[in-house]
């Protein structure tokens, strides 16, 4: 668990505290996957598109089009909430080559250049 996770107890908490907090916070970001993932992805018709492709540290990947015009910011929460499992909690994005953090959440994905598509790297934070 991350003291970045809005909710997280405080290290002197009891540890069934903790527990439950890490419930509601699992349960908090399944309930967003499953709003980002009801809504349709956008076409070309839409305007330009970004079509990302992340790799996480299990191996497996993920898909998803975005307009070139949504933040960083909506990548993390898709990278976030619409992994089956949060490990790791926390985490930055990568671009493979040239491999580089995305950390300007506010930045378009038209700006960062991965219009007209990328492949991203999740990696885990130390905690």
């Amino acid at each position: 668990t991350s003291s970045s996770t809005p909710g997280t107890c405080s290290p002197d908490n009891e540890v069934g505290q903790t527990a439950q907090v890490d419930e509601e916070a699992e349960a908090e970001r399944v309930k967003k996957g499953l709003e980002i993932m009801a809504k349709p992805e956008p076409t070309q018709s839409d305007g330009a598109v970004a079509k990302l492709m992340l790799r996480l540290p299990s191996g497996e990947r993920l898909q998803r089009a975005f307009l070139a015009t949504e933040t960083l910011e909506e990548v993390y929460d898709w990278a976030h909430c619409c992994r089956s499992r949060a490990d790791p909690w926390t985490f930055e994005l990568w671009t493979n080559f040239p491999a580089k953090g995305l950390t300007d959440r506010s930045a378009t994905l038209q700006s960062l250049g991965l219009v007209p598509n990328a492949a991203l790297v999740l990696k885990a934070l130390d905690s």
